[in-house]
């Protein structure tokens, strides 16, 4: 059984991004994918399927930290 990592932990690679938050996309089940990641549970352009939960979530509105 895959041990639980909450944020600011990615839970694909396991890295800690406690002082990079902005690099992480964030899921409501409680877990983080950073952008090194993404890629990988990506469905198309605007979204990505959460590996957890496999919840889809928007690209740009599952950051903590957005752009403007």
């Amino acid at each position: 059984m895959k041990k639980e990592t909450p944020p600011p932990v990615c839970y694909v690679c396991k890295k800690n991004f406690e002082n990079s938050l902005e690099d992480l996309y964030y899921c409501i089940c409680d877990i983080s994918v950073c952008s090194n990641c993404i890629s990988s549970v990506q469905a198309n352009k605007t979204t990505w399927i959460c590996p957890k939960c496999k919840n889809e979530n928007d690209l740009q509105h599952s950051k903590l930290i957005r752009e403007v």
